[in-house]
């Protein structure tokens, strides 16, 4: 009840301010007040790429609706997407990168969001409403090596959830059953347009990702922007050597963005993956 309460009193405080509280990240008060501050509020977003899109982060991370999340892959997308393109959102949460994505490639173009959590779906597709981003289509599926039927291990935190195939989330909550799909099969169904970029954060999936798009990534050669995340620094790294070796192989270069949490103690890192010019 009191969180509730004071969920509804700091609604009426305007975005400005909470924007200056939320770079106050050492005052655990202020952190708080941006959190309810923004909770299951329509907003329009005042930083980064996505600043004047409109947004409604839920319960979730508050830098969506500030703007502030991940500012490298944010500039990724700005470099890489142009009017027209086709950008593919796998694993998209809520839609923070889904809506910049379609401001980026325009009415033109097209943006598939891939997210499995039907609750992060059905908010996925009202910001895309928000906006009227009528070229975005959601597909509330996870994207696998193959087509078919999986498990998701859902967790607390609203972005962690991940496929039964990868690690075990410290914070699991249950688990449900999801449709699998593979993005080779659905472009040789005709069913999506090949992609100019491809944004990957799958929570330890991400190679069944790549295996079921090899021959998208062979014929079509979009840029993929990958996120690897784990606890202990050494399935970090690992993950990475993976991924960059996979890539590689496909004569890919690889870019290592900068950190977009380096304060934390979890592991996280981005990736951008690019033909090479040779």
């Amino acid at each position: 009840m009191i969180k509730q309460l004071l969920s509804h009193a700091f609604k009426g405080l305007p975005l400005s301010l909470l924007d200056r509280l939320s770079q106050l990240e050492s005052n655990p008060t202020a952190s708080r007040i941006v959190r309810l501050g923004v909770r299951n509020r329509n907003v329009t977003i005042c930083n980064g790429v996505g600043a004047g899109l409109k947004f409604n982060a839920g319960s979730s991370n508050p830098d969506y609706a500030l703007g502030t999340n991940e500012y490298p892959v944010q500039q990724a997308l700005a470099r890489y997407l142009k009017p027209g393109d086709t950008f593919y959102d796998i694993g998209a949460n809520i839609g923070f990168f889904t809506v910049i994505g379609a401001r980026l490639v325009g009415s033109t173009g097209r943006v598939y969001a891939f997210e499995p959590v039907p609750e992060n779906a059905a908010s996925l597709q009202r910001n895309a409403d928000l906006n009227q981003f009528h070229h975005v289509t959601v597909f509330e599926k996870a994207v696998s090596c193959s087509q078919g039927k999986g498990e998701l291990l859902l967790t607390h935190h609203p972005g962690g959830a991940t496929l039964s195939i990868a690690d075990q989330p410290p914070d699991m909550k249950g688990a449900i059953a999801i449709d699998l799909v593979s993005i080779d099969r659905l472009i040789a169904q005709q069913k999506l347009a090949p992609p100019a970029v491809v944004k990957i954060d799958v929570e330890g999936a991400e190679l069944d990702v790549l295996h079921g798009m090899s021959q998208t990534i062979k014929e079509f050669k979009p840029a993929i922007i990958c996120e690897i995340d784990a606890q202990h620094k050494e399935n970090f790294m690992h993950k990475n050597q993976e991924f960059e070796a996979f890539m590689r192989a496909l004569g890919y270069e690889i870019t290592t963005l900068k950190p977009a949490y380096p304060a934390t103690g979890w592991h996280v890192g981005h990736t951008v993956a690019t033909p090479s010019a040779a």
